[in-house]
């Protein structure tokens, strides 16, 4: 019973293996048509030029020279000649046919590297928060996709995915003339090929495990370097560097072991097979001279035997080299068919709306939400935002500020309720209708490298110069701007590096409203600056919050005090709810979180 569970086991595992061959076959093919047509003719002909050409040395050895070789005489010189101008003819074509196979290969290889990358790049774009925000997910891993699963297919497609079918078919013809040729010396050929197949299968199996595991500890590596090079420089603020070390040099032993035991595997199947092959070759030598002997074949039949013998042996070596790499191709390909495959949780509706003259009237409706079952960062929140109302949140870390906010983005959908925008369900709305309608500031704003001027046209792509320039005046960006040496023009670094905190806030800013949003969301959008930053974000709230409806969650109760409603939230719920003036009075826990700020910072609620 233990013995056919593992058989079932094992015949799963190897559907799967299948079904990752049909997938990457069907993707290389889907992508590049007009190539595979020339490539299969190339490939046949090939096959066709190299499987004629042993006879030639037949036809030479036994009529061309004939007797020749024990009488001492020239043999015939004409058919000498025309059979060294025939091979000579049909190895031009073998080479050329090659060369034109090669240069296709090296270009679907190409392509289809480009399209891999385009396609798991734009799938990144698409997916949810849930899925980035997944520990699982790290950027190492994300970036393992793009680079060294892609350059994996990229190598299996240049070993030569397509050709291994020609190096099949060239196996099974090179057999062919063998079998004709002569039966006894092909018998003697099948002691070899058990010995080619356990070798192949064992290699087959193990090499699968292996780089499975070497994917697995590749995207480690990476997301370990990825961290170490964004935190530099937390990394040296702490002096943590021995740490860091550390810990990269654990990722990369783990990966450097497996490599080891892979390469222990592929170094001694070369030696086996040259013994197998030599022991072969003997064992064939021994039978062919004492059929030449005894008449049974000829010399030349021998001679062309021998070369299809190679003709045989140099696909079957080609196809248990590349059954090696293919190892390596369907851990990479299994990984890169689950992303493709992956369905964004975020889904558009059959015919959504695009929002036009948006007034910025919002309403959760029995909104709950939760990243686990056993904690609820949402639940069962009732709330109408009116249009053009200024309104804020407050609470303890973790009470669901944020959430409130991502669900109003749909980043994620809620588990129950719906939310309403201008009356309209937010499911049934445009995604890029409903983000572009939104403007976003957030404590940390990353900015993208390139210009000022670059970075705030990303909030509206077909903005011009002169819109860039007016929106910074609003925000208070445009004085310090205008002072950098290239002002708008300036780089601002890898993350906005070559700006101070207060600066890229400023034009964070100057992004999200640069589109004239109806719906501004602050995310903690000035507790990171320095006062004289604050001030001038805080100057230009007062002008850019009005005529617009506006979410602002902050911990700093200073910067929410003049809006219209403030929210508490503890614990996913909404606790008390009014103006500052109005909670003040109640005595309760916004007036706590005042005093904490303001007051007794021991004093206990």
């Amino acid at each position: 019973m233990i013995l056919k569970k593992k058989k079932r086991k094992e015949k799963k595992s190897d559907l799967k293996a299948l079904y990752v061959i049909k997938r990457l076959i069907k993707y290389i093919g889907s992508n590049n048509k007009k190539y595979i047509a020339p490539l299969i003719i190339l490939i046949i002909l090939n096959l066709f030029f190299n499987l004629f050409s042993p006879l030639v040395f037949r036809h030479l050895i036994d009529v061309g020279i004939g007797n020749a070789i024990g009488e001492g005489t020239g043999g015939n010189i004409d058919i000498i000649i025309f059979d060294g101008i025939l091979y000579f003819i049909l190895t031009l074509l073998i080479v050329l046919t090659r060369i034109l196979q090669g240069y296709i290969i090296q270009k679907l290889a190409t392509i289809t590297m480009y399209n891999l990358r385009y396609e798991i790049f734009t799938k990144f774009q698409y997916l949810g928060l849930d899925y980035h925000e997944n520990s699982n997910n790290s950027a190492g891993k994300k970036i393992s996709y793009l680079t060294n699963d892609v350059n994996t297919i990229q190598e299996l497609i240049e070993s030569g995915l397509l050709v291994i079918i020609g190096n099949f078919f060239s196996l099974i013809g090179a057999l062919g003339f063998m079998i004709i040729l002569s039966l006894q010396l092909t018998l003697v050929l099948f002691i070899i090929i058990p010995v080619f197949g356990v070798i192949g299968g064992s290699v087959f199996k193990k090499a699968r495990k292996y780089y499975k595991d070497l994917r697995e500890k590749v995207s480690k590596v990476t997301s370990a370097f990825d961290e170490s090079i964004l935190g530099m420089r937390e990394i040296q603020s702490f002096a943590i560097e021995e740490e860091m070390f550390y810990e990269f040099n654990e990722a990369t032993k783990n990966e450097k072991d497996i490599s080891l035991k892979s390469a222990k595997l592929f170094a001694i199947i070369p030696g086996l097979i040259i013994l197998v092959f030599t022991t072969g070759i003997g064992i064939l030598f021994f039978t062919a001279g004492i059929l030449i002997r005894d008449k049974v074949i000829t010399l030349g039949t021998f001679i062309s035997f021998i070369f299809y013998l190679f003709q045989f042996f140099e696909p079957l070596n080609a196809l248990i080299g590349f059954f090696t790499i293919l190892q390596n191709a369907l851990a990479a390909g299994t990984r890169m068919i689950g992303l493709i495959d992956t369905y964004p949780s975020i889904k558009e509706s059959f015919n959504p709306i695009n929002l036009k003259n948006i007034q910025g009237e919002i309403e959760y409706n029995n909104i709950s939400f939760y990243y686990d079952k056993e904690n609820p960062v949402i639940n069962n929140i009732n709330i109408r935002i009116k249009a053009k109302e200024r309104l804020a949140l407050v609470g303890y870390t973790g009470a669901g500020k944020s959430t409130f906010i991502k669900l109003l983005n749909r980043f994620y959908d809620p588990i129950d309720g719906d939310i309403t925008l201008d009356g309209v369900e937010l499911k049934n709305i445009n995604l890029k209708s409903l983000r572009s309608n939104i403007g976003v500031v957030l404590q940390e704003n990353f900015l993208f490298s390139g210009t000022i001027m670059d970075n705030i046209k990303y909030g509206k792509l077909d903005a011009t110069d002169e819109e860039v320039i007016n929106i910074a005046k609003q925000v208070n960006a445009h004085n310090f701007v205008i002072d950098l040496e290239n002002g708008y023009q300036t780089l601002v670094g890898e993350r906005g590096s070559h700006l101070s905190e207060g600066e890229r806030q400023l034009i964070a800013f100057a992004r999200a409203l640069i589109g004239d949003p109806p719906i501004l969301i602050l995310d903690e959008a000035t507790s990171a600056v320095d006062p004289y930053s604050e001030l001038l974000i805080q100057e230009a709230l007062e002008k850019i919050l009005k005529g617009r409806t506006s979410i602002s969650i902050a911990h700093r109760l200073s910067t929410i005090i003049n809006s219209d409603r403030i929210l508490v939230l503890d614990k996913g719920k909404i606790i008390e709810k009014g103006s500052h003036e109005e909670l003040m009075k109640k005595n309760g826990f916004y007036q706590h979180l005042f005093e904490l700020q303001f007051k007794d910072p021991y004093k206990k609620y």
